[in-house]
């Protein structure tokens, strides 16, 4: 009787502290959130003053971008440690699904090891860091260390989040293992005289580590920063404390402020009803023909694409909305959401798409002429995916053609979606006139939408805008973060020689600029199969773009070859991550949907093999407007 009550008193004592822990864990998590709006709301505000004080009053605030850049390095590293929290950072499950529980467990705790190592690396390296910088800022005057304190804090952060992931006993201790494995992995690389890698390639060793730990199921972004650390272990080309400062460097650029700002219109759109209008509009315009509310679904991903950039937003919105409104009109679940899915490539293929400000800050392209670029391919895109969806309607009897909506109901939903319609106008428009730059232009969309859905419509809460702004933060800061750790590992397959042995392999065996393409693109299509869009364009833009430039390629036609063809995983198994949105949302399964995309992937194929093959459609209409 006594060890009965001996084992309940236990029991109740270890739920107890459960929950103190999970009440820790979100204590934290609240505060962290908080901290991020804060920091993005001044980032909008000091940068859309700056914008009004230089344009109206010909005046300005010296130290607006410099605040800025440091802000975005904040957010970025304290949304590293969000993104633990919630699971977020971009994975790649290629192994873990598919072993017994078994084998699993350990894959598990192996990868938790890796994870937590990385972590470790930003702590000590961020510390080391922060203590070597002396001096203050140029415009702000705040002392330098303040810049990079934030990295050693969200590390620390980060691991608190990964051990009280799960605070069950057994759960606990496993991640207390795995953490204290990865700290003795970290110690290990301190002693170069261990290294299995001594007198041998820096790239190889790094490409190494960074695929057997993607396999493992690591966030692709640790597993870049694992494989520039591992280089360390042999008295590598980048010291732990200058991998940081790279990181730090790569990821501070002011264009790169443009994709919280996109992002944010993105969210706003979808909360301010901005969208809906978008819908009623597209629906008044292509409602009649044959298969209308799947060309609705196109047509919405053209505007809504040439607003938010963001293509998982556009999927998820899409889905919730459209989709319910397809099945009941008698297309089926698996249709509906192959021709969302499809179609939501098109927000990272038509101006100002978050892709483009990507490839721009590893490529320094112009993103002017990225953004001009892209209108051409995508609404062939659009175009190749409306003639795909008309046939499959007219052979299955989907949604017979009707009546044309007359020109007053057209003109309607015009003015209607003319609010958010506006926005596109003015970002591309500031941005090829040279009236403001992308980052700017960013601002004023993000403001615009805000004002619409907040004041003139009316469509949400202060609350629900904390909530967006919180998630928008979130992923914001994995986006930067991916780049921020692409830096350091394409700097050293660019010191290692990489890209140039692969120029000189080329040349080697003669391969003319056809069978070049070719196989890149064949290369490009298998990384994207495997890899998210924005790591596979960090990974593949520095091996590729000298070796297609050399050959006569324009960057700029290289960048959207890059976009299309690697956005073309977000529709290809096995990640398939725009499939997985609109399947997880509209509970239909992913294997269904996978085979009802196959024609629409065709589709866009046979536009990405016109784009390869006459540069003008990417080039000609900013010969023609220039």
């Amino acid at each position: 009787m006594k060890d009965d009550i001996r084992a309940h008193q236990n029991g109740a004592g270890a739920t107890t502290c459960a929950r103190g822990l999970d009440r820790l864990a979100a204590g934290l998590e609240l505060t962290a959130n908080t901290l991020n709006v804060v920091i993005l709301t001044a980032i909008i505000i000091v940068i859309f003053l700056s914008v009004i004080l230089r344009y109206v009053f010909s005046s300005g605030m010296p130290w607006s971008e410099e605040f800025a850049i440091w802000g975005f390095t904040w957010l970025i590293f304290s949304g590293v440690a969000l993104g633990v929290r919630g699971g977020r950072h971009v994975s790649v499950d290629l192994l873990l699904g598919k072993l017994p529980e078994g084998p699993r467990r350990g894959a598990e705790f192996l990868r938790d090891a890796f994870v937590a190592m990385a972590l470790i690396s930003l702590v000590f390296g961020g510390t080391q860091l922060a203590q070597m910088v002396g001096g203050v800022s140029t415009s702000l005057q705040w002392p330098n260390w303040l810049r990079y304190a934030v990295i050693p804090a969200a590390g620390a952060l980060a691991l608190v989040f990964l051990l009280l992931e799960d605070t069950r006993g057994p759960a606990l201790l496993r991640k207390a293992g795995s953490i204290a494995l990865g700290a003795a992995l970290y110690a290990l690389i301190q002693y170069p005289a261990l290294s299995p890698f001594g007198g041998g390639s820096a790239s190889v060793a790094m490409i190494l580590v960074f695929f057997v730990t993607l396999l493992l199921g690591v966030p692709v972004a640790f597993a870049m920063v694992l494989g520039v650390v591992t280089t360390t272990w042999s008295g590598g080309l980048l010291p732990a404390p200058a991998i940081l400062q790279n990181m730090v460097a790569g990821s501070s650029k002011f264009i790169l402020l443009a994709i919280p700002f996109f992002l944010t219109t993105g969210y706003l759109l979808n909360i301010g009803g901005l969208s809906t209008r978008l819908i009623d509009f597209a629906s008044a315009l292509f409602g009649h023909f044959r298969g209308g509310l799947a060309q609705v679904n196109v047509f919405n991903s053209v505007l809504v694409g040439g607003i938010s950039g963001s293509s998982g937003a556009d999927a998820a919105s899409t889905t919730k909305v459209l989709v319910p409104q397809m099945v009941k009109r008698g297309y089926a679940s698996e249709f509906a959401c192959a021709i969302t899915a499809a179609s939501s490539v098109l927000p990272n293929v038509l101006p100002p798409a978050i892709a483009m400000l990507v490839y721009a800050s590893v490529s320094n392209v112009s993103i002017a002429k990225l953004f001009v670029a892209g209108i051409a391919p995508g609404l062939l895109i659009a175009a190749a995916l409306m003639l795909c969806n008309n046939l499959i309607a007219r052979r299955r009897g989907y949604e017979k053609s009707g009546s044309r909506a007359p020109c007053s109901v057209v003109w309607r939903t015009l003015l209607r979606a003319l609010p958010a319609l506006v926005i596109a106008v003015v970002v591309l428009g500031c941005i090829r006139f040279g009236i403001t730059t992308a980052t700017e232009a960013g601002v004023i969309a993000l403001v615009w939408a805000f004002v619409l859905g907040k004041f003139v419509f009316r469509e949400y809460s202060w609350r629900q805008l904390g909530q967006s702004l919180a998630e928008c933060c979130v992923d914001s800061a994995l986006i930067g973060f991916l780049i921020a750790a692409s830096v350091p590992f394409a700097w050293i397959l660019i010191a290692d020689g990489l890209p140039q042995q692969l120029v000189g392999l080329t040349q080697d065996y003669a391969l003319g600029p056809a069978a070049l393409i070719l196989v890149v693109v064949l290369t490009l299509f298998v990384a994207g199969m495997f890899l998210d869009l924005t790591p596979a364009i960090l990974i593949a833009a520095p091996l590729f773009l000298p070796l297609l430039t050399a050959a006569g390629f324009d960057p700029v036609q290289v960048g959207i070859i890059m976009i299309i063809n690697l956005q073309l995983g977000g529709v290809t198994p096995p990640v398939g991550i725009l499939v997985f949105i609109t399947a997880q949302i509209s509970k239909t399964p992913a294997s269904a949907v996978f085979r009802e995309v196959t024609p629409f992937v065709a589709a866009i194929i046979a536009v990405l093999c016109l784009v390869c093959a006459f540069p003008a459609l990417t080039l000609g209409l900013w010969a023609l407007i220039g």
